[in-house]
């Protein structure tokens, strides 16, 4: 198969930690093994080179401060410099990783105006907002530029279709069994504690708040669960408030934001994953908690549907008293959890990024095929 130069284009990518920053990456890097040529082109960071390899990656950062008032949008230069990029870079294709990444969604515009093949992949759900119907509008407006959607799970998948009539591919995000792990101690003595963790920007949209909230209940039963709040966020300061007035500090820890390899050196530690969030567009740290053989419990009709299966590898709740029904039933039977654990491990080569990897170049090899043989 013909090995395409690609450029991977998006806001978020590192030193900021999150999902798209880590799936990006990590499809860059897997594609680089297999002989294609990738860059990804970024935003600027204080201290960061402008140029720079990673795992075999070529890293560029267009130069430019954010517009005064706001951290999004940078000035306009970094975007005319995208341009020059994109209109010298004779790239094969270029790959936009997020709806809401104005980098991204600029290079969607820049790659139609030259003629570039571009490929958009969708990495979140717009939800249940006030601003809803103005964000599918926007989407429906973007989605216009581009020759085809990768979609990170069906859930995404349904909600791409609202927004364009362009090819969709649910192409699932991975997890790297052979990412590096940094053994990580707790503040608290964990002997004869039940670690229940969560990993997640501390927002409302992840819904770390009904951890907080579930529990005292759950502590009246069990009084030797360490609660491991694992992110940051706006939210952080006042959960960690709530926790210390009703008294609980001493069941709560936060870490604040913590790099990956320290991620799994936490998890590996959890006797139970917990994840609230009912938008979750895909998942990655459900995945990364299944690796780690941690039983998870999390809710249903979002991207983690894709990956648990509700009472076979995990639990899926429909409600957050459900949720913590859920969550007791795991710390009240060992067995489970270890049935769980065992289920999930079966399955996690539907996650192999080398697998991955190959339907991505297809997708691209189609959408460049398809894109030139229509123009001749």
């Amino acid at each position: 198969m013909e090995k395409h130069k690609i450029a991977m284009i998006s806001d978020w990518y590192f030193p900021k930690v999150g999902g798209i920053e880590y799936s990006m990456h990590t499809l860059a890097k897997t594609l680089s093994k297999h002989g294609y040529e990738v860059s990804v082109i970024t935003r600027s960071y204080p201290g960061v080179p402008e140029y720079s390899r990673r795992d075999g990656v070529s890293v560029i950062r267009v130069k430019g401060k954010p517009l005064p008032g706001q951290r999004r949008f940078l000035m306009p230069g970094a975007y005319k410099e995208l341009f020059n990029l994109l209109k010298n870079g004779n790239y094969d294709i270029v790959n936009c990783h997020g709806l809401d990444s104005p980098i991204g969604m600029i290079a969607l515009i820049i790659s139609r105006k030259l003629g570039i093949p571009v490929v958009v992949t969708n990495h979140s759900l717009v939800g249940d907002t006030p601003y809803s119907s103005l964000l599918y509008l926007a989407g429906k407006l973007l989605l216009k530029n581009t020759d085809a959607v990768i979609a990170v799970s069906s859930a995404v998948e349904k909600d791409s279709k609202l927004m364009t009539k362009k090819p969709i591919y649910r192409i699932f995000n991975g997890v790297d069994s052979e990412d590096k792990i940094i053994k990580v101690s707790f503040p608290v003595n964990t002997k004869g504690k039940l670690v229940i963790a969560t990993v997640a920007r501390m927002t409302k949209k992840k819904g770390v708040q009904n951890i907080v909230d579930l529990a005292p209940s759950l502590l009246e039963k069990h009084k030797n669960l360490l609660f491991v709040m694992i992110g940051d966020g706006p939210l952080r300061e006042k959960l960690e408030s709530t926790v210390e007035e009703s008294g609980l500090s001493g069941n709560f820890y936060f870490t604040g934001e913590v790099p990956r390899e320290k991620v799994l050196g936490y998890l590996e530690q959890a006797d139970i994953f917990a994840l609230p969030s009912i938008n979750e567009a895909f998942g990655i740290s459900i995945l990364e908690a299944m690796s780690k053989e941690v039983p998870v419990v999390a809710m249903n009709n979002s991207g983690v549907s894709d990956i648990v299966n509700n009472g076979v590898n995990g639990y899926l709740a429909d409600s957050i008293t459900e949720f913590s029904e859920y969550l007791e039933n795991l710390i009240e039977k060992p067995a489970l959890r270890t049935s769980f654990s065992r289920e999930a491990l079966r399955g996690l080569s539907n996650y192999d990024w080398n697998r991955i990897c190959e339907q991505t170049s297809k997708v691209y090899t189609s959408v460049i095929y398809e894109k030139y043989h229509n123009n001749c």
